[in-house]
């Protein structure tokens, strides 16, 4: 399920990329094919400009028939594609040429004496106006863009201008970005098969959980209810016995039953914590006051197995939920307690570490060893030693008390050697 689901994150990721590509790169394309385009034609515009402007008609020259050298009648037929001397128009390091006929589209003049012979004039000259007619036409392998006007004194003036270079700049643009934008595919695929894989491990991890989640909550519940069940169905194959009589399996019912509702109330916190959902209250408290409370309740307990309970409270001042902050010290006194075998010690402390509050449970146990010591804190994870050995619990304690910590804001950690005992230490920041 997850090598199709990464195939498809990587898919979807080089898809959505290529998208980007081309569009881009269709921009670039086209913005810097109107740029050039812009450029051709303002150059043929100012051509012609120049012409009619240096080469008036007689009846506009303001200095009437004493025409200057290069003027537009060079043999006084009055035309400009006469044999007058263009001068500085052919001295121009420019691209544009320009080509006088007549209305028949007979070459008259070629100042530029480009080849002019492939070039269709005649059918340029009826649709030829004033403002120009243009129109991008194909002469021996080659692109120009051409203009045609009609002169002031009703000649055929066709401006022009060579693609190629034009063309040359595209089909280099359109090889990188072709190139480039396979190259990026390629690369944004290898790179979305290895993004897509490592943003599934957390995925995974959590699925795993989850499935080993159930799994465990199944077995735990499958005990006590096996056991309800077992002791039911012997209380029904005797209805003529009272209560007095059952006592025994009405008590293993009692018992399973206690159980199972502990454990659905853990579940049920557990499941709120991981949707985000766990209820608190935060208020200003006084951490050695609260602890100081749980221990006087929980001192019986640890007295009552023939421990030795001992608290060490200085003052601290902390923001958080008081309901949960005081089920979390008791999961960590209550496992001490039990882990620790009579004889031994449980010291319940609080003090001021810098500027953050430490509680800390500390007991006289068996330990644990440092191959566990990171998986304490996982949902129904046990440890077949002495320490577990002939204690009850839903193994998930530790877990809610980590869930705990962390949505106050707070850290949850394990200090343990082997035959040493253990130390359970939450921190969490002072109130100012």
């Amino acid at each position: 399920m997850f090598r199709q689901v990464r195939i498809r994150l990587s898919l979807w990721y080089a898809g959505s990329l290529a998208a980007i590509l081309i569009a881009i790169g269709l921009t670039a394309y086209f913005v810097l094919r109107e740029s050039i385009d812009s450029e051709i034609n303002s150059s043929i515009r100012t051509t012609y400009s120049d012409f009619t402007t240096k080469f008036p008609p007689p009846n506009t020259n303001p200095r009437g028939n004493d025409m200057p050298r290069g003027g537009y009648d060079g043999d006084g037929d009055g035309k400009y594609g006469s044999n007058g001397d263009y001068g500085d128009f052919n001295a121009r390091t420019t691209d544009v040429f320009f080509v006088f006929t007549d209305s028949a589209g007979t070459v008259v003049s070629n100042p530029r004496q480009i080849p002019v012979t492939s070039f269709a004039f005649a059918d340029y000259v009826g649709a030829a106006d004033r403002d120009g007619s243009w129109r991008d036409v194909r002469v021996d392998g080659d692109n120009y863009r051409l203009a045609s006007y009609l002169s002031p004194n009703g000649e055929y003036i066709h401006i022009g201008r060579s693609l190629a270079a034009r063309d040359a700049q595209l089909d280099k643009l359109t090889l990188v970005l072709l190139t480039g934008g396979l190259a990026g595919i390629v690369l944004a695929t290898g790179g979305g098969l290895w993004l897509a894989g490592r943003s599934l491990v957390p995925i995974r991890r959590s699925f795993d959980m989850q499935r080993q989640f159930v799994s465990d909550a199944s077995h735990e519940l499958r005990t006590p209810i096996a056991v309800v069940q077992a002791n039911n169905e012997l209380m029904l194959r005797h209805p003529e016995q009272t209560i007095e009589d059952n006592l025994d399996q009405a008590e293993a019912i009692a018992i399973e039953t206690e159980h199972l509702t502990r454990l659905i109330e853990d579940l049920l916190t557990l499941a709120r914590g991981d949707e985000g959902r766990l209820a608190l209250q935060k208020t200003d408290l006084d951490l050695d006051h609260l602890m100081g409370e749980l221990g006087r309740d929980v001192a019986p307990l640890a007295e009552a197995k023939g421990l030795t309970f001992k608290t060490e409270l200085a003052p601290v001042r902390v923001e958080g939920d008081r309901q949960r902050i005081r089920q979390l010290a008791y999961i960590l006194l209550d496992n001490a307690i039990k882990y620790t075998p009579a004889g031994g010690t449980v010291t319940l402390t609080t003090r001021k570490n810098g500027r953050k509050a430490e509680l800390t449970v500390r007991d006289t146990g068996p330990g644990i060893a440092p191959e566990h010591q990171a998986r304490v804190f996982d949902r129904f994870f046990r440890i077949d030693d002495v320490r577990t050995h002939s204690v009850s619990g839903t193994g998930l304690g530790l877990a809610i008390a980590k869930l705990i910590a962390e949505t106050n804001h707070g850290t949850l950690s394990v200090r343990s050697e082997p035959g040493q005992g253990a130390a359970f230490t939450f921190r969490l920041s002072v109130k100012e």
